[in-house]
């Protein structure tokens, strides 16, 4: 988004720079009334002003901010001062992420041009890129008095709101900003955010399409037309409108896991794959896209590979436990009942409250051979149960390895599914430990009859129902 700001605004100043040289042509310089030498002058120095700026936008096309800035050690000494030229040196600045010179050099436009809009507003978008919201605050305090429906500062107050998710208060706010200024692509843009995220679709919609006809090489509003298409369920649509925000902006992360999560609800695994891929190579530092496609490899039963991605994913995020209860249910498949454990204990340290991981902590100590560790940590954890409770009841007979006939009877007497489901496997996993194999299928059979597949223990009962559909 910075370099667009300033390719646009170097645009505009080339268009200015044209338009003022241009009636200083080499017949007209003898009858300028300032005299030829003074409108021949300014001709020049009109042409060589031109002559700079096209200079950076050819640079910008095809080089970065930084490399750019390069440029300014050839500027021309009568052009030092220059207003357009130093404003393009700050935006340029601000693009290469150099905050201080950017702010340094748009302060001092400021103070030789007080009021002047364009300085004001730029010195907001710099203010906001340092976080520093007391001069943001002033800045726009300052193009409000002078104009109540400032775009620049409505769009500011209105991100503002926007980041503390009051999408109301926001959309109100972008919407001032389109009073003066009916086709600013920004406002445009925050009204149609807003609006989605109020989960009005109709306007959202009519709002980024509007965006697309001023300007077709818009990619966020094609992004967005893609989610509002997903929410509709209209996956094909979706797909469509993130290729082509793709086409646009072919590194950009967001585009490309929505692209792929599109693709993947279509059933189009390769092509997901591919997208999440190239997002990890963009960002092999964020987790995102390796939790994404580490579920689609382990949908496909591709354990090794998933297994990779989510080891990537605790890595670069440990707070994800998720992504290490898919680890515990893969490595329990894999028979290596130590990194299950491990992967389990994780879970535990960050959801003390669910059973499931006192569970297949407690069972996999007793696969290690170690029925003291699992008596050990059962007992800590029962310590802290309500006694009178399913789980505390079958935790305890994992703990005694003994005591499971009653368990049936007051499995089948809960009222939630999702609950009976977990402890009729639990109830076969028991039987599994004790070697009664048909028993324990038995139990992952009614398990699987439930249909209710929303617990990870759900995917074990499958695979030990069905071994031969699944992946070592």
């Amino acid at each position: 988004m910075m370099n667009n700001f300033v390719k646009n605004k170097i645009a505009v100043f080339v268009a200015v720079a044209v338009c003022f040289a241009a009636p200083f042509s080499a017949s007209a310089a003898g009858q300028d009334r300032y005299g030829s030498t003074q409108a021949e002058a300014a001709y020049n120095l009109g042409l060589s002003k031109n002559n700079f700026i096209q200079s950076l936008q050819n640079s910008l096309a095809k080089s970065s901010p930084q490399e750019t800035l390069k440029l300014f050690d050839t500027l021309p000494a009568e052009l030092s001062e220059d207003f357009d030229i130093l404003y393009l040196k700050s935006a340029l600045n601000l693009s290469a992420g150099n905050y201080k010179e950017a702010s340094q050099i748009c302060s001092s436009l400021r103070t030789a041009n007080p009021g002047n809009q364009d300085a004001l507003e730029l010195g907001i978008v710099i203010a906001t890129a340092q976080g520093d919201t007391k001069t943001k605050s002033a800045l726009v305090n300052e193009l409000l008095k002078k104009d109540p429906y400032n775009s620049a500062a409505n769009i500011t107050i209105g991100d503002d709101y926007f980041a503390r998710k009051n999408y109301k208060q926001a959309l109100a706010y972008y919407e001032k900003a389109l009073v003066n200024d009916s086709n600013n692509v920004d406002a445009k843009f925050g009204v149609g955010r807003a609006a989605y995220y109020l989960k009005d679709d109709e306007k959202a919609k009519k709002t980024f399409k509007s965006i697309i006809e001023i300007d077709p090489t818009y990619a966020p509003g094609y992004s967005y037309l893609g989610k509002i298409a997903a929410a509709n369920k209209e996956n094909k649509i979706a797909s469509s409108y993130a290729e082509k925000a793709l086409e646009l902006d072919s590194e950009n992360y967001d585009y490309l896991m929505d692209y792929g999560m599109y693709e993947n609800t279509m059933e189009h695994s390769e092509n997901a794959i591919k997208a999440w891929t190239k997002a990890i190579k963009l960002q092999p530092d964020y987790f995102l896209a390796y939790a994404y496609r580490g579920g689609l490899y382990d949908a496909e039963n591709m354990l090794d590979q998933a297994c990779e991605d989510y080891k990537m994913v605790v890595k670069l995020n440990p707070d994800y436990y998720f992504a290490y209860e898919e680890l515990g249910v893969i490595y329990l498949h894999k028979e290596q009942w130590t990194l299950a454990r491990e992967a389990f204990e994780k879970c535990y340290e960050k959801q003390k409250d669910n059973i499931s991981y006192p569970l297949m902590i407690t069972y996999c100590y007793y696969r290690e051979n170690n029925s003291f560790k699992a008596r050990e940590f059962s007992d800590k954890v029962l310590r802290k149960m309500d006694r009178s409770s399913i789980e505390y009841a079958m935790l305890r007979v994992f703990h005694d390895r003994g005591g499971e006939m009653p368990l049936a009877q007051k499995i089948a007497q809960l009222g939630s599914r999702q609950q009976q489901g977990k402890m009729y496997f639990y109830l076969g996993l028991l039987y599994e430990l004790y070697g009664g194999v048909e028993a324990s299928r038995e139990w992952y059979a009614k398990v699987l009859s439930m249909n209710c597949p929303m617990f990870f223990e759900y995917r074990l009962a499958e695979w030990s129902v069905q071994p031969n559909d699944s992946a070592k």
